[in-house]
Order: structure tokens, then C-alpha cells, then sequence
């Protein structure tokens, strides 16, 4: 990560009667929400899925930015949405609360701190 960034990361819950449907949907996502996730400062996002846990690992020069720009744009919303079959938990665009379920950081490593 660079300095010049800021890292956020969250979990969703696959459905495992899903989980296939689930991975399939990934090797195309839409390129709206790649649009709108680049024009909210995104450098970087990555997707880990394992049995039905999925761990999103967000970079942005500035997440309230970020959580700026996709909230509200149809491109995101139509995803989330469809997607949202998928899963038992996680990302929820009609959440007004917590639409995306950040998670807290308790505790890193890195060269600067070895």
C-alpha cells in the first residue's frame, strides 16, 4: 500500500448453494463498476473467495471519496443487487446504516515497525 492511499478491507458470506453462480458473475464484472470504482480514486481492489467466505480488499486515495462516488451509481447498485443472491451476507446498497461491511483493523506488521 502506498502512503498516498488509504486501506479498507470487509468479508461477505457466500451462499454455498451459490458459491459457483457466486465466482462466475466475478469474471465479468461490469464495466460501470470498474468506471465508477476508478472515477471514487480506487488504485487498487482485490477479491479472495475461499469455500463461502469472499474478503474484498479496497485501496483508495480516499475512501469517504470513494464511498462517495458509488453511492447512488445505478452501474454499482444493479451489481450489488444481482450479486446479492449470491450471498448470505455482506455488501447491501439498501443498508443506509452500513452498506458495506468495513471491517476494524486491530493490529499490523510492516518493515517500518520491524
Amino acid at each position: 500500500m502506498s502512503s498516498d492511499t488509504e486501506r479498507a478491507v470487509y468479508i461477505q458470506h457466500i451462499d454455498s448453494e451459490h458459491r459457483d453462480e457466486y465466482l462466475k458473475a466475478h469474471e465479468d464484472v461490469p464495466k460501470g463498476v470498474s468506471q465508477a470504482m476508478k472515477r471514487g480514486g480506487v488504485t487498487e481492489f482485490e477479491l479472495y473467495v475461499r469455500d463461502d467466505l469472499a474478503v474484498c480488499i479496497l485501496e483508495a486515495e480516499d475512501i469517504g471519496v470513494y464511498l462517495d462516488e458509488v453511492d447512488g451509481d445505478e452501474a454499482v447498485e444493479e451489481w450489488e443487487r444481482y450479486v446479492a443472491q449470491f450471498k448470505r451476507e455482506g455488501v447491501d446498497v439498501d443498508d443506509d446504516e452500513e452498506p458495506i461491511p468495513f471491517m476494524e483493523r486491530i493490529w499490523t506488521l510492516s518493515r517500518a515497525s520491524v
